[in-house]
């Protein structure tokens, strides 16, 4: 997640009259062409453009077919939900500068970014602004995004088992998505918030009121590693907010890397070889 000074984060609590009023000013501006932006950084790292289909959403994603039986899959960060430092909803949240994506074009081996409801083309028909801010971790969320990666499994069924990472936000939704029956060997999180409720109010923002919260699932699965990773200068996604909440996740293990702020971790630290 971005800081509020990049106006991806949430603001304070707001009143529902005056958030109504800035969707409606979200849907009617006109979009930076940061789609573009994306396919050329997507370009740049090797991966080809594919889009996934979503139950209800396209999921604009690239890949890097290669041979090989374990997979790479990458989820953003959040990018930039909000502008104007919090106060307006932006028309486009899709990533000016695309870390995730950046990181997959130093790996090796078949590799998915896996994309996000609206992202990378926000005026997709049923695309509306709660799916980037306050719903964007939500049950409709995850379900799109375990279609879309169920779509891209199967047609390329010599995947048998996938290392899910996720970048900031990302890292949220990996970890939900990480629940579902797919084949994951290991989720990496990476400067994620884990308890996005403790998340927010450490930073004085509106709660995502319609997301899903890592840290209230009882029952994880235990088929599968989690690794959290941290930068110990990261003051975005304090690493000591959130270390009672990795203990409580069966089996985890926290990462905290020195000398790191909130770009932690490249591959090269959490995945320093190909996968298996």
């Amino acid at each position: 997640m971005r800081a509020d000074r990049s106006g991806s984060s949430g603001p304070a609590v707001l009143p529902v009259r005056l958030f109504l009023g800035w969707l409606l000013i979200a849907l009617a501006a006109a979009c930076t062409p940061l789609s573009q932006q994306l396919d050329e950084a997507a370009a740049r790292s090797g991966l080809q453009p594919v889009v996934l289909p979503g139950s209800d959403y396209p999921l604009y994603s690239y890949q890097r077919r290669q041979r090989g039986h374990h997979a790479l899959v990458i989820i953003e960060g959040d990018g930039r939900p909000w502008r104007a430092g919090g106060r307006v909803v932006a028309p486009d949240p899709t990533q000016a500068s695309p870390q995730a994506l950046h990181w997959l074009g130093h790996t090796t081996g078949p590799a998915l970014y896996l994309g996000r409801p609206c992202y990378g083309n926000p005026q997709t028909p049923g695309c509306e602004p709660m799916l980037w801010t306050y719903s964007r971790y939500s049950t409709v969320v995850v379900d799109n995004m375990a279609l879309g990666l169920t779509h891209w499994l199967q047609e390329n069924p010599e995947i048998e088992s996938i290392t899910l990472a996720g970048y900031s936000g990302g890292g949220v939704l990996a970890l939900l998505l990480g629940e579902r029956d797919l084949p994951i060997r290991r989720v990496i999180a990476l400067s994620s918030p884990v308890d996005i409720h403790r998340w927010a109010d450490h930073h004085g923002y509106g709660r995502l009121f319609d997301s899903l919260n890592p840290a209230a699932i009882h029952s994880w699965r235990n088929d599968r590693e989690r690794h959290l990773y941290f930068g110990a200068r990261d003051r975005r996604v304090p690493p000591a907010l959130f270390a009672d909440a990795v203990e409580r996740i069966p089996g985890a293990q926290l990462h905290i890397i020195e000398e790191q702020g909130h770009q932690c971790c490249a591959p090269a630290i959490w995945l320093p070889h190909p996968a298996p």
